[in-house]
């Protein structure tokens, strides 16, 4: 993502100050080539309720959304700083989680 706004869109739905429609317009407006699918990037209250993102990327928990830089956002789970069941290998990503994006390296969220 290279538009800051839709970067910030994204952020403070993954924080819970946005809801999905919300996001979802302001990402229309911003002209994104993506929407929030309700069906697959939808965090609950309850998930970001249960969501930290902490000081460093190793407190991050709970769920956040992994740009892999394929134009979809996928919905992860991230305990202690790495991708539950998942690993992205070489592959370049950022994990949006509680307001906060990280840079991912294999399954493990970095600064």
């Amino acid at each position: 993502m290279k538009n800051t706004n839709i970067e910030e869109t994204i952020r403070r739905y993954s924080a819970g100050e946005l809801k999905l429609e919300d996001a979802n317009a302001r990402l229309r407006a911003e002209g994104a080539p993506f929407h929030l699918d309700p069906h697959h990037n939808d965090l609950t209250p309850e998930e970001i309720l249960h969501t930290t993102a902490g000081e460093t990327p190793a407190e991050a928990n709970g769920w956040g959304l992994l740009d892999t830089g394929t134009g979809t956002l996928d919905k992860v789970e991230v305990r202690d700083g790495k991708l539950a069941n998942m690993d992205c290998g070489e592959m370049a990503a950022i994990c949006i989680i509680g307001g906060k994006d990280y840079k991912v390296n294999g399954d493990t969220l970095t600064e």
